[in-house]
């Protein structure tokens, strides 16, 4: 007889309450941005993304470094988008490595407009590109994903919850 695998707290709370972020953030935009809202939820938020903020923004908005930190990964050069998981593959983005053992991924950045690359260093509030339709998206937006690694999970790593300065 097979047993049905037993969920501690801790994991459940893990499910269903993103575990928070160590370091405090700023936010990845100048603070005269209009903001159309923020979501939170979705399909491209489960797993090992939950705690992913999108700031509805408009095109064209600067992205900033939300915390000092060195970028270890830059994808600009993707210029298809749709509002299907189709074009996930498709996404420029740009991967910071923080304190803490934690990462910040600002993305949809327009295609080529990346103004790092790999092995730069960045200091909170440095432009790194703007935003623009790259990838799986419906609407113009920021996508935000905090994250540590975690070898325990299937895709090696786990979105946090994400503290910003006041």
């Amino acid at each position: 007889m097979e047993s049905t695998p037993t969920l501690r707290l801790h994991e459940i709370k893990n499910i269903f309450f993103p575990e928070k972020s160590r370091n405090i953030y700023q936010l990845p935009f100048p603070k005269n941005t209009p903001i159309d809202g923020i979501e939170t939820g979705g399909p491209s938020h489960t797993g090992p993304f939950r705690g992913a903020l999108d700031f509805i923004v408009p095109l064209g908005t600067e992205i900033l470094a939300p915390l000092d930190g060195e970028v270890v990964e830059v994808v600009d050069g993707n210029s298809r988008f749709g509002p299907s998981p189709d074009f996930v593959n498709d996404l420029n983005y740009i991967t910071i490595r923080h304190s803490n053992g934690e990462f910040s991924q600002p993305a949809h950045l327009e295609m080529g407009s990346a103004k790092v690359k790999v092995g730069d260093r960045v200091v909170a509030g440095q432009v790194l590109g703007v935003t623009g339709n790259s990838g799986w998206m419906d609407k113009p937006h920021l996508h935000l994903l905090v994250y540590r690694s975690d070898p325990n999970h299937p895709k090696g790593f786990k979105g946090l919850k994400i503290r910003f300065s006041k």
